[in-house]
C-alpha cells in the first residue's frame, strides 16, 4: 500500500458525512499502515489532522457497537492507532483531549475497544504523570462500577447455564432493560459491553496496583469502597455443571477471579485493616479457584503465589479450615501433564508450611495422606538422584 501524501486531503475525506463505512474503514487501515511517520518530524502535522478526525469518528460519525460489523471494525482501528501513537511531547497539546476520548468510548463501548481504551488512558496517566492527576478518580470509578456490576454480569452468566438445563431461574434483583440487553449478548454471542465484561475486570486489578504506585493518595482513598466489591467478586462460585458453549465465558470469570485475588494479596500489608474482615473469604475464595479452575499451569502458578502470600501473614489461618481440601493433590497442582510436571514442587512445599502450622490439630485421617504425599515425595527425589547413575551404568549391562 503507497504512503498517504496528503494528510490534510486524506483526513479530511475521511470524516465526510457520506462516506461508505467500507472506504472509511480502508482508508483509517491506509493511517495505521502509515504510522510509523510518528517517529520522523512529521508526527505533529499528523497529529494536527488525524487527532480531529479520529475524535470525530468515535464520538460523532459512528456508535458503540456490541456485535462485530464494519462500524466495530472502524471503531477498533481507530482506536489502534491512538493506542500505538508515541507519548512524547509532542503529543502533550493533545494529552487532555485523548484522555477524554478514550474515557468516553471505554465506558460506553464493548469489551474488545474497551480493553484498548484502557491501555491508552494508563499509558498517558504514566507518561503525562503531573498533568492529568485530576483525571483519576474518573478511571477509578469507572473500576468500581465494573466491580459493582460484577454480579449482575455473573448473574446472566449463570441464567444462561441454567436456560440450558431447562431450569427455573433465579434473578436477584428484578431485570432493567440494561439486564435484558445484556442476556442478549450472552446468547446471541455478540460481545459484551465494556462496563460489564470478564475481560475488562481481568485487566482492572494490574492497572489500579500501577496507580496505586503513581498516584498513592487518590487510590488509598478509593481502597474502602473498592475492596468490598472486590470480595464479593472473587466468593462467587459459578455453575457446577456447564455446557460445553459456555466453556469460553467460565474461564473468563476464572480469569478475572484469579487477577483480582492476585491483587488483593498484593494488598495485603499495606491494607491490612481493610482486609483483616475478609480474612476467611480470601482463603476461602483461593481454595475454591484452585478447586474450578482450568488446567493452565500459569493461572493455576499465580494462585499459588497468591496461596505463598498469605502464608507469609497472620492471614493464613484462613486457610487451616480447607486442609482436607489442600490435602488433594488435584486441587493443589490440577489434572494437567503441565501443571503436574511445573507446579508439583511449588504446591507440596506450601501445603507442608500449612501442615506445619497446624500439625498438632492434624486428624488421624489427615495424617494418612501428609505421610503418603511426603513418602512420594521422598522416593521421587531418590529416584531423580539414582537416575544418573542408572543411565551410566545401562550401557555397562
Amino acid at each position: 500500500m503507497s504512503p498517504i501524501q496528503n494528510f490534510e486531503q486524506h483526513s479530511s475525506r475521511l470524516v465526510e458525512p457520506d462516506l461508505p463505512t467500507q472506504t472509511r474503514l480502508e482508508m483509517v487501515v491506509e493511517v495505521r499502515e502509515s504510522l510509523e511517520i510518528t517517529h520522523t518530524a512529521d508526527y505533529s502535522s499528523f497529529l494536527k489532522c488525524y487527532f480531529k478526525a479520529s475524535s470525530l469518528i468515535l464520538l460523532q460519525i459512528t456508535k458503540p457497537q456490541f456485535v462485530d460489523n464494519l462500524d466495530h471494525k472502524l471503531r477498533n482501528v481507530v482506536l489502534e492507532i491512538l493506542n500505538r501513537i508515541p507519548h512524547s511531547e509532542v503529543l502533550r497539546p493533545y494529552v487532555q483531549d485523548l484522555l477524554k476520548v478514550a474515557m468516553q468510548v471505554l465506558t460506553t463501548d464493548n469489551e474488545e475497544n474497551g480493553l484498548i481504551c484502557l491501555r491508552i488512558i494508563f499509558d498517558l496517566l504514566r507518561n503525562f504523570r503531573p498533568a492529568l492527576e485530576k483525571e483519576v478518580q474518573p478511571f477509578l470509578d469507572f473500576f468500581l462500577k465494573i466491580y459493582q456490576n460484577f454480579g449482575l454480569t455473573v448473574g446472566h452468566f449463570l441464567e444462561e447455564v441454567k436456560t440450558e438445563e431447562g431450569k427455573p431461574v433465579e434473578i436477584s434483583a428484578p431485570p432493567s432493560d440494561q439486564s435484558l440487553s445484556l442476556a442478549t449478548h450472552f446468547r446471541n454471542g455478540k460481545i459484551n459491553p465494556s462496563t460489564r465484561s470478564f475481560k475488562i475486570v481481568a485487566e482492572s486489578p494490574l492497572v489500579v496496583m500501577f496507580l496505586l504506585q503513581l498516584y498513592s493518595r487518590l487510590v488509598h482513598n478509593n481502597i474502602p469502597a473498592l475492596l468490598p466489591l472486590m470480595f464479593d467478586a472473587i466468593s462467587v462460585t459459578g455453575p457446577e455443571k456447564l455446557p460445553s458453549r459456555m466453556k469460553r465465558q467460565f474461564i473468563e470469570l476464572k480469569g478475572a477471579q484469579i487477577k483480582t485475588v492476585s491483587f488483593l494479596t498484593y494488598l495485603l500489608k499495606s491494607c491490612a485493616e481493610y482486609i483483616r474482615p475478609h480474612e476467611e473469604s480470601i482463603c476461602k475464595s483461593i481454595v475454591n479457584l484452585l478447586v474450578t479452575c482450568s488446567d493452565s499451569a500459569s493461572i493455576r502458578k499465580e494462585l499459588l503465589v497468591s496461596l505463598k502470600h498469605i502464608l507469609g501473614t497472620d492471614f493464613k489461618r484462613g486457610l487451616f479450615p480447607h486442609l482436607d481440601t489442600l490435602l488433594e493433590e488435584r486441587v493443589l497442582v490440577g489434572t494437567g501433564r503441565a501443571c503436574f510436571e511445573s507446579l508439583r514442587p511449588l504446591a507440596y512445599s506450601l501445603l507442608a508450611e500449612i501442615v506445619h502450622h497446624v500439625r498438632a490439630d492434624l486428624s488421624i485421617s489427615q495424617v494418612l495422606p501428609v505421610v503418603s504425599l511426603q513418602f512420594v515425595c521422598f522416593c521421587f527425589k531418590k529416584i531423580i538422584c539414582l537416575s544418573e547413575r542408572v543411565i551410566i551404568l545401562e550401557p555397562m549391562q
